[in-house]
């Protein structure tokens, strides 16, 4: 029971700083695409964007760039959770499915990256978030299983996670509000 316990720190600091990076690579990959697109991009914190409009499939293009890395970061982490029991590769999983449930549920008012391209796909709002958000729960699903986390773990990984999504969007508000 003791070795669990000690697991509660090094899980809480790894999700801390996998959620601080997956926010600056997932913002920086919409930005680099709209800019190999030839866009004057920005970004901030929990945003990229251009003051010139897109064309439909370059829109396609920067909404995917972000989700796609984060894609890739959830299974170079499943593979070291599989490979070596690796609590980085949970955080890389966990971070990955938060972010993009968190997306979905923000959609409701906002479309965010899979429901945008959901939409201009003509597939239905919720099609691909569905999708990601399921295929992304089920790895973080395997990927407790062969950890063997408890639920008292969960809880810090809910929290932790929250933290970092708090933080950013919070802090992106605060410093870089949209201007009306």
């Amino acid at each position: 029971m003791h070795r669990r316990a000690t697991r509660y720190r090094p899980l809480a600091i790894n999700l801390f700083l996998v959620g601080i990076a997956a926010f600056l690579i997932h913002e920086s990959f919409h930005w680099l695409a709209g800019t190999l697109l030839g866009y004057p991009m920005q970004m901030s914190l929990n945003r990229a964007w251009s003051s010139t409009p897109f064309a439909l499939a370059h829109s396609i293009v920067i909404s995917g760039a972000g989700p796609l890395v984060t894609y890739v970061q959830a299974a170079i982490g499943y593979l070291l959770v599989r490979s070596r029991a690796s609590l980085v590769g949970f955080a890389m999983v966990y971070i990955a499915f938060f972010m993009r449930l968190v997306a979905m549920a923000v959609s409701v008012f906002n479309l965010n990256d899979e429901a945008r391209i959901s939409r201009d796909l003509g597939i239905g709002t919720w099609t691909l978030p569905a999708i990601v958000v399921g295929a992304l729960l089920m790895l973080t699903v395997w990927a407790s299983r062969r950890l063997k986390l408890t639920w008292r773990e969960q809880v810090v990984c809910y929290i932790v996670a929250s933290i970092v999504v708090s933080l950013f969007v919070g802090a992106d508000m605060m410093f870089f509000p949209i201007e009306a």
